[in-house]
């Protein structure tokens, strides 16, 4: 199945209960860009290279280690003006998001999936997508640095088809032909 309509998106999803059932039938479909993080620091791992390492795991692993940290990289990005929010949905449930006992969640009888999502994304935007930005900027500053040469070496001798006279030809011509000439003198 081709996915190039769309421009192949990193499709980002949490990796629990029903999360894990889709992002199995993605990789089933083999989807050519999903998110994948290393188990334990959570960090994000391209999906070419997670093929190969065995502590690559699929989807965002939202945990109690990683939940402060998205929810903080939300409040920056909100706080900076780096983004904007154009839903009210969104908007609403902000309205009910609290820091209960240290850890970030809605108040009682309110969700928070809208929140928890928006923070992914603000985490992935921050994490995934700028240090794709500088890898593609270190590859056209290397390329920009590469340079060739166009000399181009005669091999030719006299005679020989193909050959050209040139001022270093003649100059070498001319030193052979004054050592044929006074060869005796100089001999002695």
């Amino acid at each position: 199945m081709k996915y190039s309509k769309y421009n192949n998106p990193m499709i980002v999803i949490e990796n629990n209960n029903i999360g894990f059932a889709v992002l199995k039938k993605l990789q089933d479909k083999e989807y050519p860009n999903l998110y994948y993080s290393t188990k334990g620091d959570h960090q994000y791992i391209d999906p070419v290279t997670a093929q190969w390492q065995s502590n690559a795991i699929p989807g965002f692993t939202t945990s109690s280690k990683t939940r402060p940290l998205i929810v903080a990289k939300m409040e920056e990005f909100m706080r900076n003006k780096l983004i904007t929010i154009n839903s009210n949905r969104l908007l609403s449930e902000m309205k009910t998001f609290i820091w209960h006992h240290g850890r970030p969640q809605a108040m009682r009888s309110y969700n928070d999936d809208l929140v928890m999502s928006f923070a992914i994304g603000c985490w992935v935007r921050d994490t995934v997508i700028i240090e794709s930005q500088k890898n593609v900027e270190y590859s056209k500053s290397f390329i920009a640095g590469i340079s060739t040469a166009s000399t181009a070496i005669s091999t030719t001798i006299p005679g020989m088809t193909g050959h050209k006279s040139t001022r270093e030809n003649q100059r070498v011509g001319e030193a052979t032909s004054f050592n044929d000439k006074y060869l005796g003198l100089i001999k002695g």
